[in-house]
């Protein structure tokens, strides 16, 4: 019987530790990056306006992205977790990859943005900036942040396998790689050698192109189902190595941001259709050794032993 429930599945043992269901968890963690990440953006652009760092500002404008990003999370994770209806009928965890595509598109316009005015300061030259102490604290301040909510949302994605979150934690890497990166082009500008500065800003421009990419092919790869032909092969393998099959006419596998959904039609070895159950654990059994977390669909259809 189809599971039509508001929040199918069993909640992750971090989710019950916190006293919620996935669900309200992925919210919580999304919620939180989120105000942690107006607070940090709006840090980072009055540091960069003050001090005239073009990899600040940069850093900056990849914070306002976060903020349209992490806020379209929050909206997703509250629907992908609804569970299957009538009219979803195979659920709603698409959306997460939906959001993780979006958030790939938008890392690769500011990426291209960034990449544009590093490459007109190096060619019309850079001025010089005005550093003060305080503008490197609060950069390694705000790296530090970045990395922390980074190791908090990547433990929620792992938790609930939620791609969403997943992306999110991958761009928050990213966003304390980049601070690093204009800590150092602050210094070499307060050493007096202002393209530092610049040189930065290229830094982290490339670390936006590189995951707007990772991001983005595992987003596209899920949406169109497509799956590692290596595993498929060996998922393949597996099941032709159970004595009980003969033969295999039919196996498709998806991925689902937690899971994987596999159909199998084949034909099975039994005496009486008492076996049907027990072959089809078995078979359960050896697919999520190899995948994980996985819902079988099989139409065994008798055959001779």
């Amino acid at each position: 019987m189809t599971d039509f429930s508001t929040d199918s599945g069993a909640p992750h043992p971090v989710a019950a530790w916190v006293g919620t269901g996935n669900r309200a968890y992925k919210l919580l963690v999304a919620i939180g990056s989120l105000i942690t990440t107006i607070v940090l953006t709006m840090g980072k652009l009055v540091v960069g306006l003050l001090s005239g760092s073009l990899a600040l500002v940069a850093d900056a404008l990849q914070g306002l992205i976060d903020i349209v990003v992490t806020g379209i999370t929050v909206l997703v994770v509250g629907q992908s977790d609804r569970g299957a209806d009538p009219a979803w009928t195979c659920g709603r965890e698409k959306f997460e990859a939906m959001a993780a595509l979006a958030e790939a598109l938008l890392l690769a316009v500011i990426a291209v943005f960034i990449w544009h005015l590093a490459a007109m300061k190096l060619v019309h030259g850079t001025p010089a900036i005005d550093i003060e102490a305080w503008y490197l604290i609060a950069a390694l301040t705000a790296a530090a942040a970045d990395f922390i909510r980074h190791l908090i949302v990547k433990r929620a994605a792992r938790a609930t396998g939620s791609m969403a979150l997943a992306a999110n934690a991958a761009h928050f890497l990213t966003d304390s790689l980049g601070t690093v990166l204009v800590t150092l082009g602050l210094l070499g500008a307060w050493y007096g050698w202002p393209v530092a500065d610049t040189l930065a800003a290229l830094g982290v421009a490339a670390l936006l192109s590189y995951t707007s990419f990772a991001v983005g092919r595992r987003a596209i790869g899920m949406l169109l189902d497509r799956t590692d032909p290596d595993l498929s092969l060996a998922v393949l393998e597996r099941i032709e190595q159970a004595p009980e099959i003969a033969t295999i006419h039919a196996l498709r596998i998806r991925r689902m941001p937690d899971r994987y959904l596999v159909d199998l039609r084949a034909d099975a070895r039994m005496q009486d259709l008492q076996d049907i159950a027990r072959i089809e654990t078995l078979l359960r059994d050896h697919i999520t050794e190899l995948l994980g977390p996985t819902d079988l669909v099989a139409a065994l259809r008798p055959c001779p032993r």
